[in-house]
């Protein structure tokens, strides 16, 4: 089967049958396998214990469609009804999970986050200002830096995640690729950051990993909280 449609099925599979996707086989690639990580996201939180996985937009609490973003921007967007994903662990504070939202570093400079998991409390404030908030990243559980190519990745991404890293302060930031790149894992491992190659569902070994990867950060986030 080609690639496109497998990220889709396994988007749909964490979706669940009630609920559609607004990407198909043949939106962009990018997109698709943002979403493809994504879902690997929602599938740790339930792995771990989440009591509650809710699927919600903007305006929706039960959406027929769930609303990917396919450019980064505000959480609080009203471009169109985006979705996003409550989850709730016991006796921990509500997280919420996003794609493709911009979070304010140390500077109050804006970074894109492909995939996010922050506190709903954080989300909340940006929703109700009646200005362009963006969450900080303090209050930034999980990021994800999304890279699908078909070619070479130079080695200036990996720069550039060091540099997003810098000026962030989230718990747990991924860079997970579909391929692989030595120069890029070499220098990441390095600097102790983390990283995952070749994501696919073709790859089930490397997206275990990645699942488990993710469930740590759950894990984490409630020994602290």
């Amino acid at each position: 089967m080609p690639l496109r449609p497998m990220l889709l099925s396994d988007i749909q599979n964490a979706l669940g049958p009630a609920l559609i996707p607004s990407l198909t086989a043949s939106s962009a690639a990018n997109d698709l396998y943002e979403a493809y990580l994504f879902s690997i996201m929602i599938e740790a939180a339930r792995t771990e214990g989440a009591i509650r996985v809710d699927f919600r937009s903007r305006t929706q609490v039960n959406p027929a469609v769930f609303v990917f973003r396919t450019s980064p921007g505000y959480l609080h967007s009203t471009a169109q009804d985006y979705g996003y994903v409550e989850i709730e662990f016991q006796g921990k504070p509500v997280l919420e999970a996003h794609l493709g939202v911009r979070i304010a570093g140390a500077s109050s400079v804006l970074h894109e986050c492909d995939v996010c998991v922050l506190l709903q409390e954080e989300a909340n404030v940006c929703r109700n200002s009646i200005t362009s908030v963006a969450p900080r990243s303090a209050r930034v559980i999980l990021s994800v830096e999304a890279k699908f190519y078909a070619g070479d990745l130079g080695l200036h991404l990996g720069r550039e995640f060091l540099g997003f890293l810098s000026d962030t302060s989230i718990d747990k930031s991924f860079f997970v690729v579909n391929r692989e790149s030595d120069s890029i894992e070499k220098l990441l491992s390095h600097k102790g950051k983390l990283w995952e190659h070749k994501i696919s569902p073709l790859n089930t070994t490397d997206v275990a990993r990645l699942r488990n990867a993710f469930q740590t950060g759950f894990k984490d986030f409630r020994a602290k909280y």
